[in-house]
């Protein structure tokens, strides 16, 4: 079996990759996608980096 879990991209405080699962609101910021996520490590809300 295999999952394609949607990965939106690093936590800028701790470097631990962050799923779609963790998502919180995804909006739009001078007409760019942006968003806010729970990192499953640190516990705090980031905008997930995706560098």
């Amino acid at each position: 079996m295999s999952f394609n879990v949607k990965t939106l991209g690093c936590c800028p405080e701790c470097g631990e990759e962050i799923t779609a699962d963790f998502l919180l609101i995804e909006y739009e910021s001078e007409g760019r996608p942006a968003r806010f996520a729970e990192c499953p490590c640190c516990r705090n809300v980031v905008h997930p980096s995706s560098e």
